[in-house]
């Protein structure tokens, strides 16, 4: 600096000033680096050479597996704070070898651009695993012409012959059984023909009849062959037909759970073989008919119930035959309706089908609390009585085509709505009524018991609780049959008698029933089945929970959305669930189409006849329309799929708007089916064969065995049967 100093000419006082000051910070400079102001080699400097050599190599190889440039020329407190981070993260530095090692593969494969630091890290991640997933699928459409061939229409084409032909051959079954029997009776009669003889002598009888009991000992064979299967009471059962167990091959009790063991070991003793049927869950045996009906009258809790359970043949034979549940419910055209005792008492094993009508079919009528007075006990409220005759006449006067049934809680209750019903009718003299509350009509009109109502169903039922609060305002747990052992099956069976809709009428409402008051099953029961009709059949607690949608599921109902369409995914609250259901655009409460995919679902069916016609029959008897989407079609092309869809949609809205019905409902009752009915063939025109008496024709040993033939063939031409008599 001196030598600077004296060669420059031209150096200024301001120059000079400044240099003064760069000296004194240089002199403060060594001051804080040597502690005495005096420049020299701090005692360390060899020490801390060799760390900073180790240190650049360190950072060398940590760059070389990193791929980290430039990690020498950072600031010091940057990367100290990077090496801390990278030491708190042991797992990412173990794993940034196979990183890199992926990135140069990405890199190969010309997809790096998913690694870009300005690319969402799930967004890569998708990225990569569709591609993958799309190769994939690639690979096996190439090994698997199953897969590459794959036409969606041509599927669906033979998806629908299948269908007709399923239905074909379960139509003709009836034609191929009539014929099987046919002939079991012409080869029985020909072989047994001592008995073919005396039925035919009983059958020209006008009068003194063997007793059938007679008659079966005596014909036995002709008998079960002219009619294979009889039906009756397991009472009758043992008084008509002799102690044989040859004369049947099965022996089938239907409402098992309301037959006594004792009256069904008649039956039981006549067949090789048993299949017993029945609900376990609903009404078992009772002693009805051995109670006196007017101990319902005294308001004693103890004697309330009409009826006392005893041990059914159901439950007789549980231990001892296995057994299997029907678990379709096919009664109830909305599965709102059996969704309680699905839920509550069936523990959600039974398979119904959604509706297509958002409205709820299940209400509430609850009749306003007033202080009771001039009645005897708390069985019937007269309110109440009026409000369901007024239900019942307006039910007549709007709904004339559907069925209706009463169902009361109580015996004493039934009475006075049917009492009121027949004053009220008496008083209109309305002969427009006549026709609906005949007593010829195949279902008509009743009022019964809540314990008198099993095997009953009707379009609408209407439940009437009856039992009611005092003058005080207070709730006496007095609810009949309901409290007694086995109510809760009671109920189970009220609550499931209506194909279309309920409507529960009391005075009460579960608000006023007190959860711990009673230990009954039935009063909880009761209780809950007034919160779930009170919701208008929504509200079922924690006992059903949302069906989660798998990827698949999800991209289509995201692809339905999109196109505009009002879409509810897993449509339905009971065992079955519609995977897309898609509401009239200006009425959301009405369901015009079912969307369903070959998915979980689907491929949980356990037939092709399940998966591929009874589901859809099922769906359009309730009103629904049907459009299937296959997943593989899906994955190819989705947004064809979902013109087709959009397509199925708007076809359906406009059915809909026009009032068209996809389908006659199965709960309506049809006639069987005669397309599939051919008249017998009729014989053509006779064989040119003389008759008997014919010149040189006395005897049939006079005709050529030729000429026998062609008359034999002849009148065999009509496929009728015919004994060797005949």
């Amino acid at each position: 600096m001196g030598a600077t100093l004296r060669q420059a000419t031209d150096f200024s006082a301001e120059d000079a000033l400044d240099l003064v000051d760069e000296a004194a910070q240089q002199v403060e400079a060594w001051k804080s680096r040597s502690g005495s102001g005096i420049p020299r080699v701090p005692p360390g400097l060899g020490n801390a050479q060799e760390r900073v050599s180790a240190l650049g190599a360190g950072l060398e190889a940590l760059a070389r597996v990193t791929a980290l440039d430039g990690l020498e020329n950072r600031p010091h407190a940057d990367l100290g704070e990077m090496l801390e981070r990278l030491a708190s993260s042991r797992t990412v530095v173990a794993n940034l070898p196979r990183v890199r090692e992926l990135e140069a593969q990405f890199q190969e494969a010309g997809i790096a651009s998913t690694l870009a630091e300005n690319t969402p890290s799930e967004l890569a991640i998708r990225t990569v695993e569709y591609a993958w997933l799309r190769r994939v699928l690639d690979d096996l459409e190439f090994d698997d012409r199953r897969l590459s061939a794959f036409d969606s229409e041509g599927h669906s084409r033979h998806r629908d012959e299948f269908a007709e032909a399923d239905r074909h051959h379960l139509e003709s079954t009836p034609q191929r059984v009539h014929r099987l029997t046919a002939e079991a009776i012409i080869n029985t009669m020909n072989f047994h023909r001592e008995e073919t003889a005396l039925v035919k002598k009983e059958a020209a009888k006008k009068r003194r009849h063997l007793s059938v009991r007679q008659l079966f000992a005596q014909a036995p064979h002709v008998l079960t062959a002219l009619r294979p299967c009889w039906t009756m009471s397991p009472v009758l059962a043992a008084e008509m037909i002799p102690l044989n167990r040859q004369l049947f091959d099965v022996v089938i009790f239907d409402e098992a759970s309301q037959i006594p063991p004792a009256e069904a070991i008649g039956s039981l003793a006549r067949a090789s073989q048993a299949v017993i049927a029945g609900d376990s869950r609903q009404l078992p045996p009772t002693s009805f008919f051995g109670r006196d009906s007017a101990s319902d009258d005294d308001d004693d809790d103890d004697v309330v119930a009409l009826t006392a359970d005893i041990e059914s043949l159901l439950d007789a034979s549980a231990a001892l035959l296995r057994d299997k549940m029907l678990q379709w419910h096919y009664r109830s055209r909305d599965d709102r309706l059996i969704a309680f005792s699905n839920s509550y008492i069936y523990g959600g094993s039974l398979t119904a089908f959604p509706g297509a009508i958002v409205d709820s079919p299940i209400s509430h009528c609850l009749v306003p609390f007033r202080p009771i007075t001039g009645v005897t006990g708390t069985r019937s409220n007269p309110d109440e009585v009026e409000k369901v005759v007024d239900l019942v006449l307006e039910h007549a006067h709007t709904t004339p085509k559907e069925t209706l049934g009463v169902i009361a809680f109580g015996q004493h209750h039934a009475d006075n709505i049917e009492n009121a019903l027949m004053r009220r009718l008496g008083d209109l003299n309305d002969s427009s009524l006549d026709e609906f509350f005949s007593e010829t009509n195949e279902e008509r009109f009743f009022v019964k018991n809540i314990e008198r109502v099993q095997g009953d169903e009707r379009d609408v039922i209407i439940l009437s609780v009856g039992y009611h609060k005092d003058a005080n305002g207070n709730l006496p747990y007095r609810f009949g049959p309901i409290l007694q052992e086995g109510g809760e099956r009671r109920l189970n069976v009220a609550v499931t008698r209506a194909r279309s809709r309920v409507t529960l009428v009391s005075s009460f409402s579960h608000r006023d029933m007190d959860p711990g008051r009673s230990s009954a099953k039935g009063a909880e029961l009761l209780r809950q089945y007034l919160e779930y009709a009170a919701s208008g059949g929504t509200e079922l607690g924690a006992e059903v929970s949302d069906v989660p949608l798998n990827p698949f599921e999800l991209s289509i109902k995201e692809g339905l959305e999109r196109r505009g369409i009002p879409v509810t995914a897993q449509y339905g609250v009971s065992g079955y669930r519609i995977d897309f259901a898609c509401a009239h655009p200006g009425e959301p409460g009405r369901m015009v189409l079912a969307v369903e995919a070959d998915g979980a679902s689907y491929h949980s069916s356990h037939t092709a006849r399940d998966r591929d016609r009874l589901r859809q029959q099922v769906l359009e008897g309730k009103g629904w329309r049907f459009h299937r989407i296959w997943s593989t079609s899906w994955f190819r092309d989705r947004e064809a799929e979902l013109d087709k869809a959009e397509e199925a949609w708007r076809q359906a809205v406009a059915a809909s708007d026009d009032g068209a019905s996809p389908a006659p409902n199965p709960g309506e009752r049809q006639g069987p089916s005669t397309a599939l009915r051919p008249a017998s063939p009729q014989r053509g025109p006779s064989p040119g064969v003389p008759p008997k008496g014919s010149p040189g024709y006395n005897s049939i040993d006079d005709y050529s065995l030729g000429q026998l033939v062609q008359v034999a063939s002849w009148i065999e031409s009509d496929t009728l049967l015919r004994t060797e008599d005949d």
